[in-house]
């Protein structure tokens, strides 16, 4: 006979219900957890060792490298942020018929069937990025531990106010026999042992549904242990998966209101209004990006403010403009304490990025700008749509992002309305990045600046995306050993896919202007993934 712990599950959906809506408003920052929260590569690694049919590439269900590797127990984890179960882990086929077992997979099945860990489970992994989910079979009864997941000492800042997030899953369908009212998972997140969130009963479907949970903590300790527990003790049914789990600095709203360009040689001020219920985020400094936000230095000291009722505004005068200054940015930072400014954890930001216009647009349709890094030769690849009384590109390089110096000019097509592709090579020499910029010049002496392309002259693989925040277009670096393609996707907040693109890449470095992005994707946080064999890349991405 199952048993059910309906009085237990009660207080806590009850208390819990509360603190799940008391969610963050306004941009919130990185997640701390990284790829640890997202069960992706380098936390999570291959198991080369499970079983055949789980992982035998012979269906969509159970393809190579299908199963990852067990997670640390929970009595042996040390160090910070180290996820750990103390549940059983398998690989082996029918591993997960007894309760009280868990395994790492891609995906355990679909319409079309499911894998040996457990033929009647349905479900893939939440992100789409090609990683990994936890899939649980939960405890039977109370005589068992109901904390199948946790994260140990994870680095928080005091007074600061986190928001915490999980995509959680039923995986058993709701035409299993097993399937029945009372059996559905029903997760409790606790932070420090208090209860942040709770997912209540998670419904059988036909069909595998992700459903986001959510709450927020303010830290009181410089540490936190976040524990994941299946509030459901029952013999069977509370199967459950779960993925991309989540704690950022929630963060008050940073308005940031100034022109969106400015013409070269008038003054401009920008004005930064901090929205802050709580009144605790009351230090702050300015930085300043002259690489398109590469890297930021800090622009004047750190100081103090109080709030008039829940706000305060910064104004910031940037004095007269010039052409050489398009392209920078200046970023607000606050936090509770000014030794936290320095701290990622417990800061929130949002940056203003200076368009500065020399003359009037110039009449080309630029559609890519690209570049690539190896053995010190840089190849630029640009593509115009329209070109109309254009004259010529001046193409410039930066070792540092701030100070250009012209490689070459080219002379350009005149007047087209077709596609015209153009190409130039560029040696260059170092061991940290160069920077290329396009000025397009038209015959009347009009001319504009392209976004900048920034390629990195070092041997790590890897990917990185700046401006970020961005206004409407933003530039991707991907570091690569091999000639190769890359999968980027933007998704939304609620997990929807806005964006995909594949890219091309040449062994080394490569650069890519993203343009052209839908006019549905407004003002936000979205999250970019970029996906190959080598690179797993995970990012909150703004559009201002």
């Amino acid at each position: 006979m199952k048993k059910f712990y309906t009085i237990i599950l009660t207080v806590i959906s009850l208390y819990s219900y509360h603190i799940t809506n008391a969610q963050c408003t306004g941009v919130k920052g990185p997640n701390l957890l990284g790829a640890k929260g997202t069960f992706s590569s380098p936390a999570i690694t291959i198991n080369t060792h499970a079983s055949n049919c789980a992982e035998s590439g012979s269906s969509i269900y159970s393809p190579v490298e299908n199963v990852g590797n067990a997670l640390t127990g929970c009595t042996s984890a040390i160090g910070n942020s180290i996820p750990c179960s103390d549940y059983n882990y398998t690989a082996s086929k029918d591993g997960l018929l007894p309760e009280f077992t868990y395994s790492i997979v891609k995906t355990i099945g679909n319409s079309t069937g499911g894998n040996c860990l457990k033929g009647d489970w349905r479900g893939s992994e939440h992100t789409g990025d090609g990683g990994y989910f936890m899939v649980v079979n939960g405890a039977p009864n109370t005589t068992y531990s109901p904390i199948f997941y946790q994260i140990k000492h994870i680095p928080v800042c005091i007074g600061t106010t986190y928001e915490f997030s999980a995509w959680v899953l039923n995986v058993l369908p709701a035409s299993s026999p097993s399937a029945n009212a009372g059996s559905e998972p029903n997760l409790s997140f606790k932070v420090n042992g208090t209860i942040i969130g709770n997912s209540g009963a998670i419904a059988y479907t036909n069909t595998p549904t992700w459903v986001k949970v959510g709450g927020s903590f303010i830290a009181t300790t410089s540490f936190v242990d976040l524990q994941v527990v299946n509030a459901t003790s029952v013999a069977s049914g509370n199967d459950l998966g779960i993925d991309d789990i989540s704690i950022n600095v929630c963060q008050s709203q940073i308005a940031v209101n100034a022109p969106s360009s400015v013409m070269e040689g008038n003054a401009v001020t920008v004005n930064y209004v901090v929205t802050d219920p709580t009144h605790t985020n009351t230090w702050y400094k300015l930085q300043k990006s002259t690489n398109g936000g590469a890297t930021f230095s800090d622009f004047g000291s750190a100081a103090q403010t109080t709030f008039t009722g829940n706000t305060f505004s910064l104004p910031l005068s940037l004095g007269i403009v010039s052409a050489n200054m398009n392209g920078f940015k200046y970023r607000l930072i606050v936090s509770p304490t000014e030794s936290g400014l320095t701290d990622p954890v417990c800061t929130y930001f949002n940056d203003f990025t200076l368009i500065v216009a020399t003359g009037g647009a110039l009449p080309i349709q630029l559609t890519s700008f690209t570049g690539s890094y190896s053995n010190g030769l840089t190849t630029l690849n640009w593509q115009t749509s329209q070109e109309l009384n254009s004259d010529h590109f001046e193409l410039f390089r930066s070792y540092d992002g701030a100070d250009f110096t012209s490689v070459t000019k080219i002379k350009s097509a005149g007047t087209s309305n077709t596609i015209k592709n153009y190409s130039f090579q560029d040696h260059a020499s170092g061991s940290n990045h160069v920077y290329y910029r396009l000025k397009q010049v038209d015959k009347d002496g009009k001319e504009t600046f392209s976004s900048i392309v920034s390629l990195s002259m070092g041997a790590s693989t890897g990917a990185y995306i700046f401006p970020n925040p961005f206004t409407n277009n933003f530039t991707v670096t991907i570091n690569t050993t091999k000639t190769n393609f890359a999968t980027l996707k933007i998704q939304n907040t609620s997990g929807q896919l806005v964006y995909s693109k594949n890219i091309n890449l040449n062994k080394g470095n490569n650069s890519l202007v993203i343009t052209n992005l839908p006019s549905s994707l407004g003002s936000g946080i979205y999250y970019v993934t970029i996906v190959n064999d080598e690179i797993n890349y995970n990012s909150k991405l703004q559009k201002l």
